[in-house]
């Protein structure tokens, strides 16, 4: 179903036909049969209202860092976070509140709290992503996670509706939060708590968090670590182990720097050649280890339950 018509008045823009691989850091996917980005909660309501009332869903997309999107076109409305840019701020003592659009990145809040000597970031530096998409999937390091820094986060339901939750009301776990298990489709603004500190301080402890990072491969088309760490072990071990660094399908491969790592290393690699990737990748760890990694990594217009039928057969 193409929808011609605007989201009622929505406080933002919408579009047709949107090639989707400049959305994501992996550059691979395909065509938005219709696109909206709002640029406040307001729009983001008016826009989930309009397809509740037209009998569809929507799906979310933010950086794209950690999203892995379907080739061929995509029928289901997506509403892009990247137009929800405000940022402002407020101290209370020691404290400072910082309150921002889901659409900043989180390399641009990292960098403004650098700057101001502001504390509670430190372990992000040099995360991908939206500050959105990094609540939603509580992004972190070995030294810390987003939900440590968060003060309130605003998000709007399948209804339309639009409620403000303290830290406190949100259930957190490893890479989840619970805001979609509990009916909110799309997180609109976020506030963090961090401290005054000094410009030094900080860049130190983030300077030791960048150079952890030297294991990964930077600066090439991926999309962070693709599964995550099974309990009480490393998926990227595990993967070493299984003898995945290397292998490739069409134009992605894994990386030979980090086995969790998959790299788009041609102009000709697909999605398919990825998703075909990590299934392989996957069987090989369960073939060794008899685990079933879980992936880290969200999937738009694939069904998550076919990537994932070798663990249900």
């Amino acid at each position: 179903m193409r929808l011609q018509s605007a989201p009622e008045r929505i406080d933002g823009i919408t579009r047709h036909g949107v090639p989707l691989a400049g959305f994501t850091t992996w550059r691979v996917g395909g065509t938005a049969e219709t696109l909206v980005e709002p640029k406040d909660a307001d729009g983001l309501s008016a826009a989930i209202r309009w397809f509740a009332s037209h009998g569809l869903g929507c799906c979310v997309l933010g950086g794209g860092s950690n999203t892995l999107i379907a080739d061929g076109e995509i029928s289901v409305p997506i509403i892009s976070t990247g137009a929800m840019q405000s940022v402002s701020f407020s101290r209370e003592g020691e404290n400072v509140f910082v309150a921002c659009g889901a659409g900043v990145s989180l390399k641009k809040l990292f960098a403004l709290s650098l700057r101001e000597g502001w504390s509670g970031l430190e372990f992000a530096a040099g995360i991908p992503g939206t500050v959105g998409g990094a609540v939603m999937g509580n992004a972190g390091t070995g030294e810390g996670e987003i939900s440590q820094a968060i003060q309130s986060v605003e998000a709007t339901g399948a209804d339309g509706k639009t409620r403000s939750m303290g830290r406190d009301e949100i259930e957190w776990g490893y890479r989840r939060c619970g805001l979609s298990e509990r009916g909110f489709a799309v997180i609109s603004r976020v506030t963090a708590r961090l401290r005054q500190s000094t410009q030094e301080a900080v860049a130190s402890v983030s300077r030791q968090t960048i150079e952890r990072r030297k294991s990964q491969p930077l600066g090439t088309r991926t999309a962070g670590c693709v599964f995550k760490n099974p309990e009480g072990g490393k998926a990227g071990r595990l993967l070493d182990e299984a003898g995945c660094k290397g292998l490739s399908a069409g134009g992605a491969v894994v990386s030979g720097l980090h086995a969790n790592f998959i790299e788009n290393r041609s102009g000709c690699c697909t999605a398919s050649d990825i998703a075909n990737l990590a299934k392989l990748c996957r069987r090989r760890v369960y073939e060794k280890f008899g685990v079933w990694l879980s992936f880290e990594i969200q999937f738009l217009g694939f069904d998550r339950r076919s990537m994932e039928d070798d663990a249900l057969a």
